[in-house]
């Protein structure tokens, strides 16, 4: 067995095996915003994708992975190959059937808000006034943590890992997400555009962007708190 590491909150293992190699997920405090059933009912519909991790074994204290002994992390740009699997893996995302309510964002903001203190009420404020309008009937399945760490190459491609924040939600997160990791030209924009919902805003991608970077800082905010109490 070999310490791969240590997330924010999880620990991951490398086991090998005379057949196999795994990686044990163990979970360590749940953050703010992260649901372990959503995550496990996520993966689980999704195990027919080839971008998303193979399921071994679900347990009360982590998760066991089937490894691809030759991934590894994203390194500072994709290649044209690359980045086109990962636009398509998340469009398929997008449309992938969810059982599952819609995530209720004024709540999430709330719970983020109570723990980060009165110091952050007016950040908390403006991040609802964006998605105040926001509807729930357009929501889907995403990712909803989108960046370089969660984005492993393998052999065969890309793979996308960590999805203790999926949810049935907003799909202008994992895009503006996209923006971010990979600087998005117009055509990619206009793809991703194909299945966004319309919003009322003058121009979506820097007000999700904007929004996306507010709800960050909230979030560290309110997971620094809770890692000391």
């Amino acid at each position: 067995m070999q310490f791969l590491g240590q997330g924010s909150r999880n620990r991951h293992w490398r086991l090998h095996t005379v057949e196999q190699v795994y990686i044990w997920r163990e979970f360590g405090l749940t953050p703010p915003g992260a649901n372990r059933q959503l995550e496990l009912q996520a993966l689980q519909t999704l195990q027919s994708k080839p971008w998303v991790p193979r399921l071994e074994l679900c347990l009360p204290e982590g998760v066991l992975f089937l490894a691809d002994a030759n991934a590894v992390p994203m390194q500072d740009t994709l290649n044209p190959q690359q980045r086109q699997q990962l636009l398509q893996a998340v469009l398929a995302l997008w449309q992938h059937p969810f059982d599952a309510a819609p995530n209720d964002y004024d709540q999430l903001i709330h719970d983020y808000a109570v723990l980060a203190g009165p110091d952050y009420a007016a950040l908390a404020e403006q991040l609802l006034d964006t998605c105040r309008h926001w509807q729930a009937e357009q929501f889907c399945l995403i990712h909803q943590d989108l960046h370089p760490g969660n984005l492993l190459i393998t052999d065969q491609g890309i793979q996308l890992i960590d999805w203790e924040y999926a949810v049935r939600g907003n799909p202008w997160i994992d895009a503006v997400a996209l923006e971010r990791m990979l600087g998005l030209s117009p055509a990619e924009q206009q793809l991703l555009e194909t299945r966004l919902p319309d919003l009322a805003y003058n121009d979506p991608w820097q007000t999700m962007g904007c929004w996306l970077t507010q709800l960050d800082q909230l979030w560290q905010a309110a997971q620094k708190v809770q890692s000391v109490i």
